[in-house]
């Protein structure tokens, strides 16, 4: 099953547009994991988009943050209440929090990477939460020196397959984190960022693009998390 996923962090309504199209463009389906207000989330076609949370606990491990996760989760909760699902922030996950998610009623959680791994699968965990777990992602990508030619995985395989791309590398056409580093003091200034976009190699931007293309082309059929989260429960994988 073959998914794409965004994590929104905080970027510029200008970035998150700029996204949405690209997948507007080819048809495909994604899920949206959300910081924050945004006109352009709350606008978006539903048949094609799902917004999830994506809740920031890292201040709790810096210790200067008077909130607790509770009052995160709530927060992002109140902006979007018709979120079924969660991925948080630089991946952050406890016992507590995930029992958490499961008392608000989540359905899935999405916070377990494993980078270029076949044979994933959802499954239930004991407080009825479905965990998805994902295999690819853009900063991890360029972590590891690949280049952004190929994603090092393949499409078509039979299990999951969950790309995880953020809308300002996409916009950035980001290949490598100096890149990204340079453009952060103007993630407000559009002008600005279209000054750094990358337009010498493969990025991220490119290889989305014709990551869409392939499927637009074969036809392939795309999934929202949810969709996955609910076929993983009434298969009963445990």
């Amino acid at each position: 099953m073959l998914a794409f996923t965004c994590d929104i962090d905080w970027a510029p309504e200008e970035v998150i547009a700029d996204t949405l199209n690209i997948f507007e463009i080819f048809g495909v389906k994604c899920t949206l994991f959300s910081t924050h207000h945004s006109l352009e989330l709350t606008k978006s076609n539903r048949k094609l988009f799902e917004i999830g949370i994506h809740p920031n606990f890292h201040p709790l491990l810096r210790g200067n943050s008077s909130k607790t996760y509770e009052d995160i989760l709530d927060e992002i909760l109140e902006i979007h209440p018709e979120a079924v699902g969660v991925r948080t922030h630089t991946m952050m996950q406890s016992i507590a929090i995930l029992q958490k998610f499961a008392d608000k009623k989540l359905l899935y959680e999405a916070n377990t990477f494993m980078p270029y791994q076949y044979g994933l699968k959802a499954f239930k965990l004991w407080n009825n939460l479905v965990r998805i777990p994902f295999n690819w992602e853009d900063d991890v990508h360029w972590a590891y020196g690949y280049s952004f030619e190929d994603a090092r995985i393949d499409i078509e395989a039979e299990d999951l397959v969950i790309f995880d791309f953020h809308p300002i590398h996409i916009f950035l056409n980001t290949e490598n984190k100096y890149r990204y580093n340079e453009a952060r003091n103007f993630l407000n200034d559009s002008k600005r960022l279209m000054e750094y976009r990358n337009t010498e190699v493969p990025g991220t931007r490119d290889l989305l693009m014709n990551l869409l293309k392939r499927c637009k082309e074969k036809e392939m059929v795309t999934h929202k998390l949810k969709d996955i989260a609910y076929s993983c429960l009434s298969e009963s994988y445990l």
